[in-house]
């Protein structure tokens, strides 16, 4: 599906999803009729993506953090203690999870090549933690 050529629907589309506007503050923040948006809202999407962009990973991390700051300072919480436990495990397993040893031995592996060439006197120490932390990774995989 074409999205719409309009300048600012990037913005809108932003706003909705990542921002959590809704249609009354992207139209005073932009200035795009409230019925422009309704219909790109439903057109292409808009709710769909929202829920999407809420329910990753990134996001969750991010609420999380929010929330445990604001205990720190002392506030009260918004959640109760446990529910906030049993989200911290989902959290830590979202962790674990997103560390790929595949990936990170590639990643390694090319800076290892990149610090051969620019400062060999680093590459064994790098090469040694590298292998460490892929053996660490490979253990809390078990």
């Amino acid at each position: 599906m074409k999205l719409p050529r309009h300048k600012l629907y990037a913005d809108a589309e932003t706003l909705f999803v990542e921002g959590g506007l809704n249609a009354v503050g992207i139209s005073e923040t932009l200035s795009i009729s409230e019925v422009t948006l309704s219909g790109w809202r439903k057109k292409y999407g808009w709710d769909k993506k929202r829920d999407d962009y809420l329910a990753s990973p990134g996001k969750i991390r991010e609420l999380l953090l929010t929330e445990l700051k604001s205990i720190a300072e002392g506030k009260k919480s918004n959640i109760d203690a446990d529910a906030l436990s049993k989200i911290q495990k989902v959290f830590l397993s979202f962790e674990r999870q997103s560390t790929s040893i595949p990936v990170t031995m590639s990643v390694f592996k090319a800076f290892d090549n990149w610090l051969v060439e620019n400062a060999p006197q680093m590459a064994v120490p790098f090469t040694e933690m590298h292998k460490r932390y892929l053996h660490h990774l490979a253990q809390a995989d078990e």
